[in-house]
């Protein structure tokens, strides 16, 4: 690894123990990407997410088949949002049978609230940067996107895939 390389993957590590930054970062809805895939979050706030992106509200069967979880997991989950008040049950106009949920008023204020957040966030982060350092830093961060995923456990480890690392019993390969 050269130094220069050395020194951006460190400057990236400070960035990254930036608590509020890394909370930001986590927990902005574009985080499943731009594509508007919804990622693997099935959380509470995930489902809190996809309802504020879904103003009409969705059935509990949409939502089990969006967040791809089981319709009990997607049932206990608005149980407990709208014990807190977060989201509400409605009957269907068109069909008595079916329900749907949406984020309550309560709900929709916090949702945004929370995207003021992100942009107060953004703003004080990337306002330092001229427009054409911007486009620069976007261009460069969607390249680094690329190559991430070649990434390989091993080579972080400094193991190499014909040994069984660690040898120590009880460690496997997911020891930390």
């Amino acid at each position: 690894m050269s130094d220069q390389s050395l020194g951006l993957f460190n400057s990236f590590g400070r960035l990254m123990q930036n608590r509020v930054f890394l909370m930001a970062v986590a927990h902005q809805r574009d985080f499943a990407g731009m594509d508007g895939h919804h990622g693997n979050g099935r959380g509470q706030f995930r489902l809190l997410q996809l309802l504020a992106e879904s103003p009409a509200g969705l059935t509990n069967a949409e939502i089990a088949e969006i967040l791809d979880i089981r319709p009990s997991s997607v049932s206990a989950t608005i149980n407990r949002l709208e014990e807190v008040g977060l989201v509400e049950r409605v009957p269907s106009q068109t069909d008595k049978r079916v329900v749907i949920v949406r984020l309550s008023e309560k709900g929709q204020q916090m949702s945004e609230h929370r995207d003021q957040g992100v942009a107060v966030m953004a703003d004080k982060l990337f306002g330092s940067l001229t427009p054409d350092e911007q486009v620069d830093l976007q261009r460069l961060l969607d390249k680094l996107a690329k190559s991430a995923p070649e990434l390989d456990l091993n080579d972080f480890m400094g193991h190499h895939r014909d040994h069984d690392w660690p040898q120590r019993p009880g460690w496997g390969r997911r020891w930390f």
